[in-house]
């Protein structure tokens, strides 16, 4: 295909010419009509003589330079204004919702207030662990009782719980600012730990306890100690033979039965204050507390100076002995 405008064959397939960017004209019949020699000799001519195209760019005049620039300043007007809208519609959205659309989880009212930051106390030692602690959460009711801890001067631990009193002791194994203590209490409070000391003021410092061994953590509040008495009911009934102070010297065990219905049950250094009534079947029922009211039911025989609880032979010491009141 022949060019009308410069007369360079180009494929039949462009619609541009690449020599002088004529738009060609796609009439078959013309085109065929241009491929003749004569034809194209003839473009040829009229295109060396022709003006010379000028495709260099056309720059912008003041005026529609003026003219662009107020277009952009508009334009970026209009985006910003559009930015701060949207903000704005955002804020005031959430600051304005209604109080029933806002989802709140259900609250519990309760007395208690929430504790203070719990400060490290320094430069502390074992006599500030003097006085009596309970565990930390722990509370008591009338029917119910929690452990309490004391540690006193002389080197005496005791635990009170309930109506059982459990005697130890506690020594200091501080060396410089490493800070032990061996507690020995029954099975209760048993071992060695570390302890440090929480709190802002000395009545009201919290006590912890870490065991070296197992790593268990215990941790302690100011309580005064209280130990629990149970009375006996109206209608209990004693054995007078049974009356008095009655030791297994053995197994380090012994009984009081006193004539008011109270009685003392004592293994190693745990006394148990307790009551207690007998039936005709030859059963004594002591009842005491330690968290709750606990019954324990022991068959009995007596002997002369020789009483046989469960099978356990325990001998009436005379010194002991509660004089029978007639």
């Amino acid at each position: 295909m022949i060019c009308p405008r410069c007369g360079e064959v180009i494929e039949d397939i462009e619609t541009i010419c690449p020599f002088c960017m004529q738009e060609i004209d796609k009439n078959v019949e013309f085109n065929d009509f241009r491929k003749d020699g004569f034809v194209q000799v003839q473009l040829k001519e009229d295109a060396e003589n022709a003006e010379p195209v000028n495709f260099s760019p056309k720059y912008l005049d003041i005026a529609q330079l003026n003219v662009f620039v107020l277009a952009i300043v508009f334009v970026l007007v209009i985006g910003v204004l559009t930015v701060f809208s949207f903000r704005y519609v955002q804020k005031t959205s959430i600051r304005y919702v209604p109080a029933y659309s806002i989802h709140t989880e259900a609250t519990v009212e309760t007395d208690e207030t929430v504790p203070p930051t719990e400060v490290p106390v320094k430069n502390y030692s074992i006599k500030d662990m003097l006085g009596s602690w309970k565990l930390v959460g722990n509370k008591e009711t009338a029917t119910t009782a929690i452990p309490y801890y004391s540690f006193a001067e002389d080197g005496v631990a005791q635990e009170n719980y309930g109506s059982i009193t459990a005697a130890g002791r506690y020594k200091d194994l501080s060396e410089g600012k490493k800070k032990l203590v061996y507690i020995f209490i029954d099975d209760s409070l048993t071992g060695t730990y570390n302890f440090s000391f929480t709190g802002k003021k000395k009545k009201d410092y919290k006590l912890t306890l870490v065991d070296i061994s197992t790593s268990r953590t215990y941790e302690f509040e100011r309580a005064e100690a209280k130990a629990k008495k149970l009375s006996p009911s109206d209608d209990f009934k004693i054995d007078k033979k049974l009356v008095g102070y009655w030791l297994n010297k053995d197994i380090e065990k012994s009984y009081e039965f006193r004539s008011d219905g109270t009685a003392a049950r004592v293994t190693g250094n745990v006394t148990t204050e307790c009551i207690w009534t007998v039936n005709e079947d030859k059963v004594i029922t002591i009842k005491y507390i330690k968290d709750e009211v606990k019954s324990i039911n022991l068959d009995y025989i007596i002997k002369k100076d020789t009483l046989l609880i469960n099978n356990t032979e325990y001998k009436k010491t005379e010194n002991n002995q509660e004089q029978e009141q007639e």
